[in-house]
């Protein structure tokens, strides 16, 4: 019984889905049916039966291959705890951790458009944001991360700054292959298509809500598709979402900044940069600055 070798723990709405479909070229990694298995969000995972449903997953892969789980709720404290000790206790000894961060403004603006579309969430960003602790918990990267350094040590957790990914795919994934061990002469040449871009997210609708669901689907037509495909077939049957709503104001940005400052400058320490990793956050730059 095998599970993951690593994992991709988030942030949401930083790349994770591209980064998994891009690392998934490699042929010494499996390519799952579900990226987001999500089985280290609960204590199930610790009895023999959710171990052995955690290993189903992956009973289709080769010896020679790594196997990776890439959900971002492992990245979503306080709403999730625990995480970083359930890993420890049933994931191979030398599992590794990639933790994929983005300018903490954007992406808490990603995830409000993400949550506005599937009616989760009202349009007003700037009432949103000091209503809901999750647009700012999920960007205290800091506070997320520092479980599994505590735990792990540095060397076993890779930061990738989604910036750096969206302006290279080819040089981060390489990077990336290096860390977990990979040879690099073995990545395939990476195409400059986006993955899961906001611009392109769609609207589920209760018709492929239910047909997703149905035996046929689930049974039938879902093995045959991996999740690249699964992603492109969504792009070409579902609608597409909504406007975006308007920008936070200039004051939430001050605010807001006041509050991720302090997260911006441990995360950097944890990536080991001897500057801070996005700009504007600094002491020496005025709080609220257009970035």
């Amino acid at each position: 019984m095998r599970l993951p070798d690593f994992l991709i723990i988030g942030a949401m709405k930083s790349g994770t889905t591209g980064v998994f479909l891009d690392l998934c070229r490699h042929p010494r990694i499996f390519i799952p049916q579900n990226k987001e298995p999500n089985a280290l969000g609960s204590d199930a995972v610790l009895s023999d039966s959710g171990r052995s449903d955690y290993a189903a997953e992956y009973a289709g892969a080769r010896d020679d291959q790594l196997l990776c789980d890439a959900t971002t709720a492992y990245s979503k404290r306080p709403d999730r705890e625990g995480v970083a000790e359930r890993a420890i206790a049933v994931l191979p000894s030398p599992f590794r951790v990639v933790y994929i961060v983005r300018d903490p403004i954007d992406r808490i603006i990603s995830q409000h458009y993400h949550e506005f579309i599937d009616g989760t969430i009202h349009s007003d960003i700037d009432r949103a944001v000091r209503e809901e602790d999750r647009f700012i918990n999920y960007s205290r990267y800091g506070y997320q991360l520092a479980p599994w350094i505590e735990r792990l040590g540095n060397d076993r957790v890779q930061v990738v700054r989604f910036e750096s990914y969206k302006s290279d795919r080819q040089a981060t994934i390489a990077q990336l292959c290096s860390f977990l061990g990979l040879p690099v002469e073995q990545l395939p040449t990476i195409e400059s298509a986006v993955h899961n871009r906001s611009e392109e997210k769609t609207v589920m609708n209760s018709f492929w809500h239910q047909a997703q669901q149905s035996v046929w689907y689930q049974r039938g037509v879902r093995p045959l598709l991996s999740p690249r495909w699964r992603i492109q077939l969504q792009k070409w049957v579902l609608p597409r979402g909504p406007e975006r709503p308007a920008p936070p104001s200039l004051e939430t940005v001050h605010w807001l900044k006041e509050q991720l400052t302090p997260e911006v400058r441990q995360i950097s320490d944890f990536a080991g940069c001897q500057e801070l990793l996005w700009k504007g956050y600094g002491p020496e730059e005025e709080v609220g600055a257009p970035k």
